[in-house]
């Protein structure tokens, strides 16, 4: 090939638009490595140790589970679709003498199952981060950390977020906590003055904010203060006042599995009574909405 054929070509690469070398390399996302500054505040966000199994969905060249590897002794397995980054991070995970604690495969993110993740890590687009979404929440159990360096997920908005500065440039971290889906309708009942009373929660949810009332003799109360962290939720409810004027405020505390919370509930404002007593509620199941829709 002539010189100058050579150059036209060159020329043409240089100016072919991003989205279509992506589609024509089958490239969700082009190649950046992360920075070390940004990996190690990453996997500081994401409180990563020894016990957990670090997740690097299009790891590049493996360097995030590799730093955890060496500095807290994660297990980690980085996943990409480019079979020269798995090389390259092979080759690398060798290099740190990490190979026993690490692995990686060669695989779309999209066909990848990363459910028993206690922490993943990210480093792509929003728009891929969107469609990963979905996926995300459905794998993962609750609990699980979720950090992804610049790009975030639009209306999930993230736990935490920090700033890292490298050579003059901007860093954003982004963190998430994977929540519990507690929407839908949750019975109980409590012994009262000899009576069997019924309690009924209802819940709406949007990602890690869920609202809702309690249904009790029937009232409606709203809830007050509710908190979701992972499979731990708290909420708080204003009942009748007692004689004297003085509010009683209940709250509640509880771990959620599937369809059934467990834990406590407390009165604050009574005297002379047991202020704590255990509590378990029950979903029915039909009631249960998705906690991503954006409707």
């Amino acid at each position: 090939m002539k010189k100058s054929a050579v150059m036209l070509l060159l020329l043409s690469l240089l100016f072919i638009p991003e989205e279509l070398f992506l589609q024509e390399t089958h490239l969700d996302v082009p190649y950046v490595p992360t920075k070390p500054e940004v990996v190690a505040e990453m996997l500081r966000m994401a409180h990563v140790g020894k016990d957990d199994i670090l997740y690097d969905l299009g790891c590049g060249d493996g360097r995030i589970v590799i730093t955890a590897a060496q500095l807290y002794g994660t297990r980690g397995v980085g996943i990409d679709i480019d079979p020269e980054r798995i090389n390259e991070s092979q080759e690398n995970a060798a290099k740190a003498n990490v190979t026993h604690l690490i692995k990686f495969i060669n695989q779309d993110l999209f066909e990848a199952d990363f459910h028993e993740a206690t922490v993943v890590s990210l480093y792509l687009l929003t728009s891929v981060n969107l469609r990963l979404r979905p996926r995300l929440l459905a794998q993962l159990r609750p609990g699980t950390r979720v950090v992804s360096h610049n790009y975030a997920m639009d209306t999930w908005k993230p736990d935490q977020s920090s700033v890292v500065m490298v050579n003059g440039q901007t860093h954003n971290v982004y963190f998430w906590v994977i929540p519990a889906n507690v929407s839908g309708t949750w019975e109980w009942t409590w012994s009262e003055n000899m009576q069997k009373v019924p309690y009924v929660l209802e819940l709406e949810q949007r990602f890690q904010w869920p609202v809702g009332k309690i249904k009790v003799k029937g009232a409606e109360l709203p809830l007050g203060d509710v908190v979701l962290t992972g499979d731990k939720i708290k909420f708080s409810v204003d009942v009748d006042k007692e004689e004297g004027g003085k509010a009683v405020t209940m709250v509640f505390e509880g771990r959620v599995t599937g369809n059934t919370i467990d834990g406590s509930m407390e009165k604050q404002g009574e005297v002379n009574k047991q202020n704590r007593t255990v509590w378990k509620a029950k979903r029915n199941p039909a009631s249960v909405k998705p906690i991503d829709s954006e409707t």
